[in-house]
């Protein structure tokens, strides 16, 4: 019987080292289609995304390792937000990719530099403008980066993305930072030594932990034996637990301690100078918006699986003084644009007037993203319908409707 599983526990040792010795492909998404439709249509809204000026989606960005480029776009928290989360209170702006491929230099929102979380409530909207510098070579297409709006209690929303070649050589890159007490830092590699050096520490004693009561000790290869010992007993009757077991033990801790020991007096004297945990958040002045000129009441929503369009139909106050056209319709960081994906049987509405719009927006992305809540228990479309009066103004009003079966 030991032969067995001294031979099973070989199989699936070497089965675990061919796994992790294996190399892994590259992530190509970042998980927000296994989000529920209504969770990301009805939460937040993304709009005017763009990366280096360009509208995100588009071609790929190309930049060598340490170049910069800007992502900007405007984010609104809406007024529709599910009754079934927590009310939004606290937010972070920032950027999603697969791993560090690049690092974010600095970060506005609504014009004010923001490292931190900011305080957010419904119906509020925000413009963001991050700097980021490449620091990892890409491979393929390049790396996939998303802006993303994490709330609390809510989870990370996804806005679009778009792919950023990084090019030239992984060992150029540097993060350096000027210091209050003068002289220049690499935060690439400032403290890298003692790192690597405390991870070796703990990682031996930790094998040599684990090695010391499995490969000697029949904690393993006589399961039977361990089990049958009572859970307040160290199993010295069954010769699990003996006096120099005790003694390894106690020697382990003592090594422990004096490491743990050492280490704070040596980072003591080596930085002398130190910051606490800082936390600042505010709440950011909100952005100018445009004079309402429209009111927007939803009706009904309706799919066809076949032409993957969705049609949404809405009654358009016009409470201006000039004619309106709808622009655009935005849903879950996806801009629907008159003329190409979204069609309207009536595109203006007069000064003065409402009129009943049937806005349909044709895409895959409704069946691969898994948008159309056929299947779920709460069947809601919303987006945000975009307009502009004949002065140039813009309103972005939000429309929800149920989605008929």
């Amino acid at each position: 019987m030991r032969k067995v599983i001294r031979k099973v526990g070989a199989l699936v040792a070497a089965s675990a080292l061919v796994t992790l010795a294996a190399p892994v492909a590259p992530a190509n998404a970042h998980g927000e289609a296994a989000q529920e439709g209504w969770l990301r249509m009805g939460t937040v809204a993304f709009w005017d995304v763009e990366i280096n000026g360009q509208p995100m989606g588009e071609a790929a960005v190309e930049v060598p390792v340490n170049g910069e480029f800007t992502v900007t776009g405007t984010v609104k928290v809406l007024e529709t937000w599910p009754e079934q989360l927590e009310e939004p209170e606290l937010g972070f702006i920032s950027i999603v990719a697969p791993g560090p491929p690049v690092i974010i230099k600095e970060r506005l929102v609504n014009g004010k530099p923001t490292p931190h979380s900011i305080q957010i409530e419904k119906g509020a909207v925000y413009n963001f403008e991050i700097l980021l510098a490449g620091r990892r070579v890409s491979t393929g297409n390049g790396w996939h980066i998303h802006p993303i709006f994490a709330i609390h209690k809510a989870g990370s929303l996804i806005g679009p993305g778009n792919y950023v070649k990084v090019t030239g050589n992984d060992g150029d890159f540097k993060h350096e930072v000027a210091l209050k007490s003068g002289g220049t830092i690499d935060l690439e590699r400032f403290g890298l030594g003692p790192v690597i050096l405390f991870n070796l520490i703990w990682f031996t004693i930790g094998m040599a932990w684990m090695i010391y009561w499995t490969v000697p000790k029949p904690t393993v290869t006589r399961l039977p034996v361990s089990l049958s010992v009572p859970l307040n007993s160290d199993g010295a009757d069954a010769g699990l637990i003996t006096k120099k077991d005790h003694q390894f033990c106690n020697a382990s801790m003592a090594l422990v301690l004096v490491i743990l020991l050492g280490a704070f007096i040596w980072q003591g004297q080596k930085y002398p100078d130190k910051l606490p945990l800082q936390v600042l958040r505010y709440k950011p002045e909100p952005v100018a918006m445009d004079a309402s000129f429209a009111t927007l009441d939803a009706d009904i929503s309706t799919y066809d699986a076949e032409a993957q369009a969705l049609t949404m139909t809405v009654d358009i106050t016009n409470t201006g003084t000039t004619d309106a056209k709808i622009t655009q319709y935005i849903t879950s960081g996806d801009t629907y644009l008159l003329g190409d994906t979204l069609a309207v049987d009536n595109d203006t509405i007069p000064a003065g007037e409402t009129v009943t719009v049937n806005l349909t927006m044709t895409s895959d992305r409704w069946d691969t993203e898994r948008l159309v809540p056929t299947q779920e228990t709460r069947p809601l479309i919303t987006g945000v319908v975009r307009l502009e009066d004949g002065a140039g103004n813009e309103n972005f009003l939000t429309a929800s409707t149920f989605l008929a079966r």
